[in-house]
């Protein structure tokens, strides 16, 4: 999960460094024991339309024809065949990898994850914790009667992106029904991570969504056919584990439900009312309260602070948000501000989802043309539960390139609690992908990115029992960014005793691959000109911030 307290001091009681989850032992990994969980799934009505062989290729995991087309029109075309007379094969080269960075080891084996000092438990808490093991343990007699090989159900909840309809279409790419693939990975994720706990198989119920519209209209249609299912509430209710997976503005729909389900009593993640359930269980004035559920949400390319800001001025895009998309389309860019009512609305949403324990995970692509880095990280907010990847398309970079490093230090900087200064927003645009690009729909078929939240939620902890309140800084995306705060930006991020003490090593390898980074276009061009004051960086400039915070 994702420190994000920037104002947090460096010692052992900080609560950016205190409250950050931990990777759970092999030991407890071995004992974890989950019985059920669920599925849902966002399927907007006009997809229903389609024909019937797009579903086929969506349901076995193919890409769309539009992005398989607009992949192909990127391509370098094949070599000519050589002559057998020469007997000479022409090599092959491998396609790059798509990456999903920081990695795992990156993060949790990393400081400052790797250490979480002790809370040593109080006599009240030792006696609320016997009283609640006592109460609401589960049945075990009920749960050994589902039969061998079925240690319960999986729900896997996944809200598909409904992009507006028409012309829009050709531009930010066509709805292609992606909950089949955001299933289908999240699914074999979880199957993957329960045969290396050496678990029994999981069953995976599915809960398919639809609706489109608005983002309102959207949350309360959905919200009701949801709990208007018997048979679905069954299988959230009793599952152990919940997982979301989310694309898109998809993102915001599932925090708001998300929001509802807690609030509604559906979810019970938090144990602040442990000590009143316990006394009104042993009154006999309730039954006995269903035991804590982990939940966690994988947003991809969420659009959290809105799309980018010049498609709100583009020629291309402009006229058909304004005269053929409506509402729909037209609302996402007020999530640009974060004053803006719906915003507020969002974030207070995402508030409650957060102090019950829900983590979150954002992954925003690096050559996204809808969504800017800024926005599908959700970089105006923090909080220890978040935490945030990228993910890298190999088409587009590799990750030996100075900038992709650049930007995964900067989320390594983020996970670990502390302030990127504000790079993360400065340098979103120009990693921006083109118009007619499928950076914003590759991600969720990425494997990767399941399994990097998957893992999130069964290899970690919670953190520390105390709660961190989610803070929130004022963002407009529609304000243009001052490109020359980049190098001051750099400046200061160095010159902060708690990055140096934990990245100083990194920033010197950035250091001596920067003379080797030879940016293709004229914005990165720029952009590294910017970036150029990071060459007088030396190693002594930085161990003197190093050695400073070592000795208080």
């Amino acid at each position: 999960m994702n420190l994000d307290e920037d104002e947090a001091s460096p010692t052992a009681g900080s609560p950016s460094l205190a409250t950050c989850s931990a990777p759970l032992s092999k030991d407890v990994i071995s004992h974890l024991r989950v019985r059920r969980v669920c599925h849902m799934f966002l399927h907007p009505r006009h997809l229903q339309l389609r024909n019937p062989k797009t579903n086929l290729l969506l349901l076995i995991a193919r890409p769309s024809s539009s992005n398989a087309a607009r992949r192909g029109a990127n391509k370098r075309p094949p070599s000519p065949t050589p002559s057998k007379k020469s007997g000479v094969k022409t090599p092959t080269i491998p396609p790059l990898p798509n990456l999903v960075l920081p990695t795992w080891d990156d993060t949790f084996n990393t400081h400052p994850r790797t250490y979480v000092p002790a809370e040593p438990p109080s006599a009240y808490a030792k006696t609320v914790q016997y009283v609640s093991e006592v109460l609401f343990a589960r049945d075990e007699t009920a749960s050994h009667k589902k039969g061998k090989g079925k240690s319960g159900e999986r729900p896997l909840e996944s809200y598909e992106k409904a992009l507006p309809r028409a012309v829009m279409r050709t531009v930010i790419g066509e709805p292609t029904g992606d909950k089949f693939k955001v299933c289908e990975h999240g699914c074999s994720g979880v199957g993957r991570i329960s045969r290396q706990a050496r678990r029994e198989a999981l069953e995976n119920p599915k809960i398919p969504l639809e609706g489109e519209g608005t983002i309102s209209r959207r949350v309360d249609k959905l919200y009701q056919n949801l709990i208007g299912n018997k048979e679905w509430m069954d299988d959230l209710q009793n599952a152990d584990v919940i997982f979301f997976a989310t694309h898109s503005q998809g993102s915001i729909v599932s925090t708001h439900i998300l929001d509802r389900l807690i609030t509604d009593g559906h979810i019970r993640t938090a144990p602040r009312d442990l000590t009143a359930n316990a006394i009104a269980v042993a009154s006999g004035s309730t039954s006995i309260t269903r035991p804590l559920q982990r939940v966690c949400c994988l947003a991809l390319c969420g659009i959290h602070l809105g799309p980018l800001r010049y498609l709100s001025t583009s020629s291309l895009v402009l006229p058909y948000i304004q005269y053929f998309e409506s509402i729909a389309a037209r609302e996402l860019f007020e999530f640009q501000n974060t004053d803006s009512q719906i915003s507020r609305d969002y974030v207070k949403a995402l508030r409650n989802v957060l102090d019950n324990r829900v983590k979150m995970v954002y992954i925003a692509s690096l050559n996204d043309q809808v969504v800017g880095l800024y926005s599908g990280l959700f970089t105006s907010v923090t909080h220890p539960l978040i935490l945030r990847a990228l993910y890298i398309d190999g088409d587009a970079y590799h990750s030996s390139d100075f900038l992709s490093n650049l930007l995964v230090l900067l989320l390594r900087i983020r996970n670990a609690g502390l302030s990127d200064g504000g790079l993360l927003a400065h340098l979103s645009e120009s990693t921006a992908g083109s118009l007619n690009g499928v950076g914003h729909s590759t991600a969720y078929e990425e494997t990767a990115t399941y399994s990097f939240a998957i893992n999130y939620l069964f290899l970690s902890d919670s953190g520390q029992h105390s709660q961190v309140e989610l803070a929130m800084e004022p963002f407009d995306a529609r304000t243009e960014q001052n490109d020359y705060e980049i190098p001051w930006a750099l400046r200061d991020l160095i010159a902060d005793d708690r990055v140096a003490e934990l990245f100083s090593d990194d920033f010197i390898r950035l250091r001596d691959a920067f003379r080797d980074w030879q940016p293709k276009t004229a914005i990165l061009r720029d952009v590294k000109r910017k970036l150029q004051p990071i060459q007088r960086l030396s190693l002594t400039m930085i161990s003197k911030h190093a050695d400073s915070i070592s000795k208080l």
